[in-house]
């Protein structure tokens, strides 16, 4: 039958897959070669068993033919014996040979619609963690990776599987005819096909740790060449003219991939090769053993042919036979990991590593009456020993715009992340009008909050859309809209666009126009903007492309907003003082700790931190 295996055979990445864990494994994979398609799978069975069928009476049928033609002359009945046999020979190699020909395109059909179904899945999946731990955390990053770039294993496993369970019917239909030929034939060639998959299985291991062992490598070298190559460094990198110093480095990190990864196939290789010498030393050893047989008076002639016959199919679907389970043994480390990563996307302690919430979560109120307040908060990334923020006692009071300053790293970014549920706190707890939020549904939260962080992100959609999917089920409603992009003051932005609302934004495609970043960052306000009425709104560094003055007015703006809706917080992060003194209270952060708090007047009216920041960038921006 026309087989994939005349190839090398490629490892997943990493996890090993042992115990009970193999046959959950093992159980996903079919359990998804079920769900895509029932029939199309026990069609695929019964070509599967008709071909193995198929080639094991190839044999049978010319050791017939052989001893027909030796014990009598071939001619009258004798000869029309002989051609029989030759055609029943023929049509079971023929009939084999179709077989399995359909199955190879029954396979290919199902490993694609499984390959869409796999890749849906994993994007599904990865989207819908509530927590960003799995997106930022390099291990997880690791893994995702990949099991995106090795997900193809997954179905093809399923395949392999399928062929595993042929083979081994061809193999078994082998053993019987040997033994039947004498019993010691079965155990010279039976007993070199352990000993070879136990080879091949430390060869693929070798390709396997390698892969593991070059992983965040293989990543540093990913990110240097799209730094090289993205357009949106291209200006910096063409300006300090690094790019052939990142080239460099990224073909260094590429060569020491490659090295190890030759490595470790060279090693595999030999292993490999070892393997199939044991292969060759058995069916040798058969055949010389069925010969002696032979001029014993022992075996016949046929004998002899069949022997042959069944013992290079033999070695060739053991060969197969090896190279499908080390195909099936990549399938079920992908699979493995698929497994990890649906426990961690299903898991409500994702982020967190304390017990679990109490199963009745209290409601959250229509609006805020007290505010929002943080308990004894503390935190370190996960895998990091640092803690980015210390013990945090702060109450944002209901109704009122805070303003969180400090310098760069101080822990602004890492709270807002907290606020809004990204991650939990290492010890202590935030709460909602006495409500935890750690006891909440991580969406429950999410739906009460509106948020425009740094590193925003550049939907390139039309400018309808990207603003809309601030409140998806309002995406289409152009009136809510047109009001987000006022409150925002992005009216004039999209009055100067060439289609209005309905522009295609970005420059990936030819259709699209090409914003600033200040004017990503509009559109990125008028999106906070969308829901009607959020129980937090967080402005993290939003318009960091904007100068002094816009920034302050968009502040402005969003601090009257929210004294019309006194059921609400407010919270602007920025780094930039003088924008900040309109606001109710102004929280400085210091190393991960609230170092001072209070209004502006009552912060500038005794010396610290503030007053001390605010008069030097005072007098930077007025020169």
């Amino acid at each position: 039958m026309t087989d994939p295996s005349d190839g090398p055979e490629r490892p997943s990445g990493r996890g090993r897959v042992t115990g009970t864990a193999t046959w959950g494994t093992l159980r996903t994979l079919l359990v998804l070669a079920w769900r895509t398609d029932r029939r199309a799978g026990l069609v695929l069975a019964a070509f599967l068993l008709c071909g193995a069928v198929s080639h094991g009476l190839v044999g049978v049928f010319l050791r017939e033919l052989t001893d027909t033609i030796f014990t009598g002359a071939v001619a009258g009945a004798a000869g029309l014996e002989a051609g029989l046999w030759a055609l029943a020979a023929g049509g079971a190699l023929a009939a084999g040979v179709a077989f399995g020909r359909a199955e190879l395109a029954l396979m290919q059909e199902l490993a694609e619609r499984m390959g869409v179904a796999v890749q849906e899945e994993i994007l599904t999946l990865t989207s819908g963690v509530p927590t960003i731990e799995h997106l930022e955390r390099p291990e997880h990053l690791d893994r995702l990776r990949t099991l995106r770039e090795e997900s193809w294993q997954l179905y093809f496993a399923v395949w392999a599987l399928a062929l595993v369970v042929e083979h081994a019917a061809q193999i078994g239909l082998g053993v019987a005819l040997l033994a039947a030929v004498h019993p010691l034939l079965p155990l010279l060639l039976g007993g070199a096909v352990l000993p070879s998959l136990l080879v091949r299985g430390r060869a693929a291991r070798h390709i396997d740790a390698a892969a593991e062992r070059t992983a965040e490598t293989t990543r540093l070298e990913q990110h240097l060449s799209e730094t090289v190559t993205d357009a949106e460094p291209a200006k910096e990198v063409r300006l300090s003219g690094a790019a052939p110093a990142l080239d460099g480095m990224a073909r260094r990190h590429w060569e020491e991939v490659s090295g190890v990864q030759a490595r470790a196939g060279v090693r595999a290789g030999l292993l490999t090769f070892a393997g199939s010498a044991t292969f060759l030393a058995g069916y040798v050893a058969a055949l010389g053993h069925t010969a002696w047989l032979a001029r014993q008076g022992l075996a016949t002639a046929g004998d002899l042919v069949l022997v042959a016959t069944v013992g290079v199919q033999f070695v060739t679907q053991a060969s197969r036979l090896a190279f499908h389970f080390g195909s099936v043994t990549a399938g079920l480390r992908a699979a493995a990991r698929l497994a990890w990563l649906r426990a961690y996307a299903n898991d409500p302690r994702v982020g967190d590593r304390r017990p679990v919430p109490r199963p009745l979560a209290p409601a959250l109120p229509d609006r805020l009456d007290d505010g929002i307040t943080l308990h004894g908060v503390s935190f370190a990334y996960p895998g990091t020993t640092r803690q980015v923020l210390h013990d945090l006692d702060l109450r944002l009071p209901a109704g009122a715009t805070v303003a969180l300053v400090g310098s760069h790293g101080s822990g602004k970014t890492t709270l807002a992340k907290l606020l809004c549920g990204l991650y939990h706190p290492d010890h202590g707890e935030i709460r909602a009008d006495g409500v935890p939020l750690h006891d909440l549904p991580p969406q429950a939260w999410r739906r009460r909050i509106s948020a425009v962080f740094q590193d925003l992100a550049r939907f390139e959609l039309t400018a309808a859309e990207t603003v809309g999917v601030g409140d998806l089920p309002r995406l289409g409603d152009r009136r809510a809209v047109e009001d987000a992009l006022a409150r925002a003051g992005a009216t004039g932005l999209i009055a100067d666009l060439p289609d209005g609302l309905s522009t295609e934004l970005g420059d990936t495609f030819e259709r699209g126009h090409r914003l600033s970043g200040g004017q990503w960052q509009r559109l990125a306000l008028a999106r906070a903007s969308m829901r009607r009425s959020p129980l937090l709104l967080v402005l993290d560094e939003p318009t960091a492309s904007l100068d002094a003055l816009a920034e302050s007015a968009v502040f402005a703006r969003y601090a009257e907003a929210a004294r019309r809706h006194a059921g609400a917080v407010t919270l602007l992060i920025t780094h930039r003082f003088p924008t900040v003194r309109t606001a109710d209270l102004i929280v400085v952060l210091d190393a991960g700790r609230i170092v001072q708090q209070g209004t502006h007047d009552a912060l500038m009216a005794r010396p610290g931190p503030y007053a001390d920041l605010y008069a030097i960038q005072r007098a930077a921006f007025t020169g």
